[in-house]
């Protein structure tokens, strides 16, 4: 999208205008229609000034002065201090900021916090509470024709872990695999995880062996 600058540049040179003979006629100096052409406000009082030579400027090219100044509204602004600025640097100077080096601290300390709360929580959630389980394999009421069962899952790593009360083995991160023989009919499996606290969690898995051709 075109600028003010760029509208009115592009219209003088149609119309092959002199600057100086715009300035003669207009009684705007050539210099402010420099500035104007170049869409540097920061040299003009104030956005009044600098509306009143763009509305006759575009006057004298035989513009639509209300269209070049919609142009002028939409890419530029006045801020408290008088200046004309563009409008994605007006918000930055006018906004108070609220983030100081106080609120930085404030802010890591409160992270800090946080963190710690949350490592706390956990600590009390391996000693005191019940320990996390997680069966992936196999799915319940799961039908087979083969005389085992692959067993797979995780838990906590420093809690205890038995299947049909037989211990398992658990790896590194608290994951467990094994491969548990099967009983003829429905065999109900029993996955349990005892934490330090002696509280446990329990899965329970139904598996059904089946010998139909």
């Amino acid at each position: 999208m075109k600028t003010t600058g760029q509208i009115l540049h592009e219209s003088r040179l149609a119309q092959k205008l002199d600057l100086e003979d715009i300035a003669r006629i207009t009684k705007i100096r050539s210099q402010a229609l420099r500035i104007i052409e170049a869409d540097d406000y920061s040299h003009l009082p104030d956005s009044t000034v600098a509306k009143g030579f763009i509305r006759n400027y575009a006057k004298f090219l035989n513009l639509n002065p209300e269209h070049v100044l919609a142009v002028f509204r939409r890419d530029f602004i006045e801020n408290k201090l008088g200046q004309i600025v563009p409008r994605g640097l007006a918000d930055p100077v006018d906004r108070v900021s609220f983030w100081t080096p106080r609120t930085t601290i404030l802010a890591a300390v409160s992270a800090l916090f946080i963190l710690f709360a949350g490592y706390l929580f956990y600590q009390y959630r391996v000693l005191i509470g019940p320990p996390y389980l997680q069966v992936d394999r196999p799915p319940d009421h799961l039908v087979l024709k083969q005389g085992s069962v692959e067993i797979s899952g995780k838990t906590d790593p420093e809690a205890t872990l038995s299947v049909d009360n037989q211990l398992v083995v658990l790896d590194k991160g608290g994951r467990f695999y094994l491969r548990l023989p099967l009983n003829p009919g429905v065999n109900k499996i029993s996955i349990t995880a005892t934490g330090k606290s002696g509280q446990t969690t329990t899965i329970t898995r139904i598996v059904s062996l089946t010998t139909a051709p």
